[in-house]
């Protein structure tokens, strides 16, 4: 155990009860969640309205209007939107229905050629859509815009997909609180005294709202998984370097970027998932055989409701517990998966420990605080009383950077590495491993840097390359969503994909904010 660490952790978990009564008091009587839509468009998936579209029972301009509303609608609340295209947008999708009545192609070669054709999509703003900002959070960078499509965003264009927007992210995409200091903070849906999470917190809040359908995120150290899980809905962190990262910023120059960042998908239905990562790894779509179907019952199934105990470790919540017990029972009952009795990946006992050691060392992290002249610590004071152009959590990350010689260990990267092997050999190519996204539910406002220690269950398979999807699995008593996390092994994402499809049958999936459910 690395005692800087352990330090850490111990004294953030005594500083979190001396600090709580007042973030419980700041936010009394100020919570509110964003008002449910009547409009039944807003509530079928990207795969069923691509369909509706091609057989023109609706409009592609109706439905980019639908949703359009929902967004000026919720906004104001949730703070998700960076900025919007929405004129060209609505040209756009005129020019769809234009198209579809004279077009000479059939429903079939329609959805091969173009199988997301009219349906409006948003984009995290790290991931480069041409004419739209691209500071990503940064006063530095204030101004700056796309020239281009990244790679991603330029294939799920040519499916026919409509963006309508770029989305709010921590500056740089460095936190898991999506706050900067352009577009200010990014709100939960289900309680706006709660963070929406990061770095894809933007796209998360918007789809919890309801107000997207599918959306683009990306994910380095569980910036797709932890924002959904706060949220209520479905991303998919798929395995490295399947989803080209070209045009995604930042984009370090260190040699293990492109296995540890990735893009993927974020949805409110889960079938959605499938469609949407297919488009974004084009030709290896077919290496990953996501189009091939799932037999259940052939897969086994482990399951932890915690990491194995320590100092460091924190408790998972008693009903995300329970969820994860409900879904593996569901799983064995309706498609007679077998579920394995003693789960052996012990090493996630020292996940948090490895983790901070790993991404601590990557190199070539864009730092413009470098040059200031400046004591970090000094700064990141000014930043918590609203007083330097560097977001707390920016200079957070850049603070961790700087205690390296500290944090990093060989015997990490060891341990990393023993752990990979031994799921690779226990999953294989038909085992799946639940795990909590997160211990918490969604974080009030500035909370997380005292539960830091629960990044321990996401990071872990980022550094393995292992494709793992976040499932919404309903909410506790007072209305907040929780979750769950499928992990499987490096290129059986497929796996993941039917096992969240299914237990979306199990939970519901996604459900509105106000929803009783």
């Amino acid at each position: 155990m690395n005692f800087l660490l352990a330090l850490y952790v111990i004294l953030s978990r005594i500083c979190y009860y001396l600090v709580y009564p007042f973030l419980l008091r700041s936010s009394e009587n100020q919570r509110r969640s964003v008002p449910p839509s009547p409009d039944k468009l807003l509530q079928v998936s990207a795969s069923t309205l691509s369909e509706l579209i091609r057989r023109k029972k609706i409009t592609s301009e109706e439905l980019v209007r639908a949703y359009i509303r929902r967004i000026k609608e919720v906004n104001h609340l949730i703070n998700a939107v960076v900025e919007e295209r929405f004129g060209k947008a609505l040209k756009e999708a005129k020019y769809v229905d234009e198209y579809l009545r004279t077009t000479s192609l059939t429903k079939t070669e329609l959805e091969t050629i173009k199988p997301l054709l009219g349906v409006p999509v948003t984009i995290k703003e790290s991931c480069m859509l041409s004419g739209m900002s691209y500071a990503v959070g940064t006063v530095v960078r204030r101004g700056i815009k796309a020239d281009s499509d990244g790679e991603v965003v330029a294939r799920i264009k040519m499916s026919g997909a409509i963006p309508l927007l770029v989305s709010t992210t921590p500056e740089l995409c460095s936190g898991y609180s999506c706050v900067n200091n352009i577009t200010g903070t990014t709100c939960n849906p289900y309680d706006v005294t709660r963070n929406s999470g990061g770095s894809s917190g933007g796209e998360a809040a918007l789809l919890g709202a309801g107000a997207s359908i599918i959306g683009v995120g990306s994910d380095l150290a569980g910036s797709l998984r932890f924002p959904a899980f706060c949220c209520g809905v479905f991303a998919h962190k798929p395995t490295a370097r399947v989803v080209p990262l070209k045009g995604h910023f930042p984009l370090p120059s260190d040699k293990m970027i492109s296995d540890y960042l990735t893009i993927g998908p974020m949805t409110r239905y889960a079938e959605d998932l499938n469609l949407l990562l297919s488009i974004m790894c084009g030709k290896q779509a077919i290496d990953l055989g996501l189009h091939e179907v799932v037999d259940l019952s052939q897969i086994r199934v482990y399951h932890m409701e915690e990491a194995p105990p320590s100092i460091i470790n924190p408790p998972v919540h008693f009903e995300i517990k329970k969820a994860i017990r409900e879904s593996v029972a569901f799983l064995e009952k309706n498609c007679n998966t077998k579920t394995m009795q003693d789960c052996p990946f012990q090493g996630l006992k020292n996940s948090f420990e490895f983790s901070m050691s790993a991404f601590c060392q990557l190199e070539g992290v864009p730092n413009y605080f470098k040059g200031e002249n400046k004591n970090i610590l000094v700064e990141m004071f000014k930043s918590m009383m609203g007083q330097s152009k560097f977001s707390f959590g920016y200079l957070f990350t850049l603070c961790s950077l700087d205690m390296r010689d500290f944090i990093c260990s060989e015997k990490y990267s060891k341990m990393v590495e023993e752990l990979k092997v031994n799921m690779m050999q226990e999953l294989r190519d038909n085992g799946v491993f639940i795990y909590p996204t997160f211990p918490t539910t969604a974080l009030k406002h500035g909370e997380f840097y005292f539960k830091a220690a629960g990044i321990g269950y996401l990071t872990p398979f980022n550094l393995m390359g292992l494709p793992a999807t976040t499932v919404p699995c309903g909410k506790t008593s007072d209305g907040l969503p929780i979750g769950l996390q499928v992990i499987a092994s490096p290129n059986q994402d497929r796996l993941c994909l039917a096992v969240a499809e299914e237990l979306e049958r199990c939970f519901g999936g996604w459900t509105p904010s106000n929803d009783p459910k």
